[in-house]
């Protein structure tokens, strides 16, 4: 029996639980110890006149103690409140009691027995969720099962243009729309009921503005873990949507400003690739009208000078369609991309401002390539970048062996490398990292911004973009990507190229 005594003193000390009987007859209340420590008395044997244990309750509580006791002897069968004491040292503690009346046969109250508990954390706790609740600049609600919202705190109420007194009790879709709730909310907030943690972010039309907000949506469970009702917390990010979108666009007219730079770097390169098959679109036409002007007219010679014309007429239209995609202002693209096709592309482009220079240009391109995803505009532009600047590193050099090396690989994590490697006088292994920063440059007339965007499409595209040093000697400008899951490119290839 002692044992079982000390196992129960021990646990209402660990639950902060104490019991209490007070006899309504002599007005003198027995306390257990962990009632005594609650309300910070000694603690005793016998029992505590009433008078000691009403003056620690705070003054502003003990009327509504008085009342409850009241009420609870002129006909109720319970006694259930909150209120606060005030201990010697004049700690303010928040407690729970509840207590059951006894009356004897005649029906007059003789005692009331229960519990008190100190839930002095438990109140303090509440307290700073209140706090959070009504400061937060986020907007934060409780929206029930029945999509109706239940407490929207001053944030909400900001941010949807709506007192909190208006929109308790109102259905989410009359906030926001019938066609927003069920074509956007409604599917979120089903997956909370159903026990997901749910976060999105989407543009809502609000009655001042329209607005990006990022949404949270968190089940709140009763004791039968059936989920009552939703915890919304709503972050505004406009402002941080329109930098962003803002910031896009200037990179995308950057990158463009960029695409033009460069190609207008090739416009010999370009008119040569353009006259070669448009002369020879001439020079077949010419035989063809002889042929057809002989006795009798060669049918054979015509046919194979019309389709020299339309072989050579449909290479022109390449080149001139791969400037046109160049030059085209459009927003990025997502597709699939064979990288070795996308290189073969460039690499006409800028043939003969390789020829130009007395390079000699040498393809190793892989066979069988994963696909990657992404816009091919954007990565033809790095690879374009990559190539003229290796011309230009080495088109200062004399007669030295000027050797341009583009090769594509794969490795064992499965993504995709292009390597742009050139013989010409290299980086400088202490400042190769500032080559990617902006306005830094080691061109007398260059902005230094190319590598920098070069980068910033291979890093939006989930790639990264270095250098290395080549040995004996120039540099290595490579980029890896991510392989699109289950496709392969064509054949590998292999050519070379010299002045």
């Amino acid at each position: 029996m002692r044992r079982r005594e000390e196992l129960l003193e021990q646990a209402q000390r660990i639950a902060h639980v104490g019991y209490w009987e007070r006899d309504l007859r002599t007005e003198r209340i027995t306390f257990s110890d962990e009632a005594c420590r609650i309300f910070g008395l000694a603690p005793r044997e016998g029992t505590i006149a009433i008078e000691e244990v009403t003056e620690r309750l705070h003054p502003e509580d003990r009327a509504i103690w008085r009342s409850a006791v009241a009420h609870t002897l002129r006909g109720g069968s319970r006694c259930d409140l909150d209120y606060r004491i005030v201990r010697p040292d004049g700690e303010v503690r928040f407690v729970h009691s509840q207590g059951d009346l006894t009356r004897d046969a005649s029906g007059r109250p003789l005692s009331l027995f229960g519990a008190v508990q100190d839930v002095t954390d438990l109140k303090r706790a509440e307290h700073l969720t209140q706090l959070v609740f009504e400061r937060s600049p986020d907007a934060i609600c409780i929206i029930g099962r029945d999509y109706r919202y239940q407490r929207v705190n001053p944030g909400f109420e900001r941010i949807s243009g709506r007192s909190a007194k208006d929109v308790i009790g109102m259905h989410v879709a009359d906030v926001l729309g019938t066609t927003v709730f069920e074509q956007t909310v409604k599917p979120k907030q089903d997956r909370c009921f159903a026990g997901e943690e749910v976060r999105y972010a989407d543009w809502f039309t609000y009655p001042d503005a329209r607005r990006y907000i990022s949404i949270s949506h968190s089940p709140l469970r009763s004791k039968s873990d059936r989920v009552e009702a939703i915890l919304a917390i709503f972050h505004d990010l406009t402002d941080y949507a329109l930098a962003s979108e803002a910031l896009r666009s200037a990179q995308a007219e950057l990158a463009h400003a960029n695409r033009v730079a460069t190609t207008g770097q090739l416009t010999a390169s370009i008119a040569h690739e353009v006259n070669q098959p448009i002369a020879a679109v001439i020079m077949n036409a010419q035989a063809a009208l002889r042929w057809l002007g002989a006795d009798p007219p060669n049918l054979q010679e015509v046919r194979q000078s019309l389709d020299l014309i339309v072989d050579n007429g449909a290479r022109a239209g390449e080149v001139v369609s791969g400037i046109r995609g160049l030059l085209k202002k459009a927003p990025p693209r997502k597709n699939s991309i064979d990288i070795n096709s996308a290189v073969l592309d460039v690499i006409v482009l800028t043939r003969s401002e390789v020829l130009k220079h007395g390079l000699f240009l040498q393809t190793d391109l892989a066979k069988s390539l994963p696909l990657v995803e992404g816009d091919r505009i954007q990565l033809q532009q790095v690879i374009l970048n990559l190539i003229m600047n290796a011309v230009d590193a080495m088109s200062s050099l004399a007669n030295d062996a000027k050797e341009l090396r583009i090769s594509t690989s794969s490795d064992a994590s499965d993504r995709v490398l292009v390597s742009v490697q050139d013989t010409g006088p290299g980086v400088d292994p202490n400042t190769a990292d500032r080559l990617f920063e902006a306005f830094y440059t080691t061109k007398p007339d260059g902005m230094g911004m190319g590598l920098v965007i070069c980068r910033s499409i291979i890093e939006a595209h989930g790639g990264r973009l270095w250098v290395t040093a080549n040995e004996p000697r120039g540099a290595v400008f490579q980029f890896s990507l991510p392989a699109k899951q289950h496709d392969v490119s064509g054949d590998g290839q292999r050519h070379a190229l010299a002045a």
